[in-house]
This record gives C-alpha cells, sequence and structure tokens, in this order.
C-alpha cells in the first residue's frame, strides 16, 4: 500500500442517504457512502484538487443538513466559474459525483422524479470567482464555499521533483510520491478551516429538481 493509499483510507467517508437507490433496491433503505478513494477512482487519479473538491462537498452538505443525514440527488450545484478554467471543472465533477448533481447529460428521472441531469451548473459570470454554491431543493437553504489561500504548507518537492521522476529517476519519484501524498493529507487534516463561506447572489432562476 503506498503513502498516497494510507492517506486515502484514513480519511472519513461521506454518508449520505439516496431515494433512487432504496426505491430501486441498490442499497438497503437507501444509505451509502463515498470514500476520498470512490472520488479518486471517479477522477482518474487522488490528487489535491480532488481531496479539496471531497471536503467542500463534506462541508458543504454538513452546513445544509446539520444533524441530518444528506440526500443524493436532492441538491444542486453551481460552480462560479467556467468548467475549463483552473481545476473548476474537476471540482464540479467531483461535487457532482457526490452530492448526484448532473449537468445535461444526467439522469432525466423515472416516473418524473429522481432527475439529476440539470443540477450541476457551470456559470462564468457568478461571482465570487471558483466559489461553489449547493441548494437543498426542499428547503431552497444554500451555502456558498470558497477555498482559502495560504492554508496549506507549501510543497516545493512536488515541482522539483516531478520531471526527473517523470524522466525515471526512482530517487526523484519517491520523493515525489511522498510530497504528494503529505499535501492530499495536509488538504484532509484542514478540513473546514480549508473554506470560507462567502454571501453570492442567488441566481434568478435556480435549478428545478423533479
Amino acid at each position: 500500500m503506498t503513502n498516497l493509499e494510507q492517506v486515502a483510507t484514513r480519511c472519513a467517508p461521506i454518508l449520505l442517504r439516496d431515494p433512487l437507490a432504496e426505491l430501486l433496491g441498490f442499497k438497503e433503505q437507501g444509505r451509502y457512502q463515498i470514500t476520498l478513494e470512490d472520488a479518486g477512482r471517479y477522477a482518474g487519479h487522488l490528487c489535491p484538487t480532488v481531496a479539496t473538491a471531497f471536503e467542500l462537498a463534506r462541508e458543504g452538505l454538513s452546513r445544509l443538513y446539520r444533524d441530518e443525514l444528506p440526500v443524493r440527488g436532492d441538491v444542486s450545484v453551481k460552480v462560479h466559474s467556467a468548467p475549463d478554467v483552473f481545476a473548476n471543472g474537476p471540482v464540479g465533477r467531483i461535487v457532482g459525483y457526490i452530492t448526484g448533481a448532473a449537468g445535461a447529460d444526467g439522469f432525466r428521472g423515472l416516473a418524473g422524479r429522481f432527475a439529476r441531469a440539470g443540477l450541476l451548473r457551470y456559470e462564468p459570470e457568478a461571482q465570487p470567482f471558483g466559489a461553489v454554491t449547493l441548494w437543498r431543493a426542499d428547503t431552497r437553504q444554500s451555502v456558498c464555499l470558497r477555498s482559502k489561500s495560504g492554508v496549506l504548507p507549501e510543497q516545493p518537492a512536488i515541482s522539483q521533483n516531478l520531471k526527473p521522476a517523470l524522466a525515471g529517476d526512482p530517487a526523484a519519484l519517491a520523493v515525489f510520491q511522498q510530497a504528494w501524498a503529505e499535501r492530499v493529507a495536509a488538504v484532509i487534516e484542514a478540513g473546514p478551516m480549508l473554506f470560507e463561506v462567502v454571501s453570492a447572489p442567488l441566481a434568478q432562476h435556480q435549478p428545478q429538481h423533479q
């Protein structure tokens, strides 16, 4: 097991309830968990961005549901950016994966219910830039979160050893992997401290759940 694998297994999962999964008999009482390792598999790799998106989803759902179990498929997500700017596209996809929110190509529902399509949006003009807003369909409560800068320690070993690692230097690869795992671990350890709640004007037309 690599250091990064160890970091992933130590990260607490996000617990949710999915009424559609319950209806279909996919999970007993529709309850299941999504792990950081799941998010990494979904993204195709595990990196600080994936970990940040994972923790952002955790924090947003925690603030929206408090002591309740979050309801997957009942949350809309708006990313305050175009999907191809910085890592905001991957962030949106991970938050959408966890919450069940999907873009136009998502599940369109069953007998007029449980639609996921249209619940994940990217709005380049939305402010503040780079924030992520989550809405609950039932209460219409929302929370807008943005990552803070300067919270995580610098990891110069990542950039210093990347090219030598790619060139096949085993010593550089070992240092790179260790620094990478430490960066992901720092994101997880920071947790809620990594984010700030910011005010953002609600869109005139919020996503509609069906």
